[in-house]
């Protein structure tokens, strides 16, 4: 079974008042993948650009 009939399973037994909890979460998680997306990118073009490099305790 694909990942889509997956999810159309799990939405066919979603509570039909439950859909509008279900539509936000989704909203956040996309906005949270772009924010994540835009870091990576962020420190992918630094990594590229730049000659310094940093530790995790020196970035806290």
């Amino acid at each position: 079974m694909s990942e889509r009939q997956q999810a159309q399973i799990l939405l066919d037994n979603i509570p039909e008042q439950n859909l509008h909890i279900v539509i936000a979460l989704m909203r956040e998680l996309t906005d949270y993948e772009d924010y994540i997306e835009c870091a990576l990118d962020e420190a992918d073009y630094l990594a590229e650009h730049t000659t310094e490099r940093m530790t995790h305790q020196s970035t806290e």
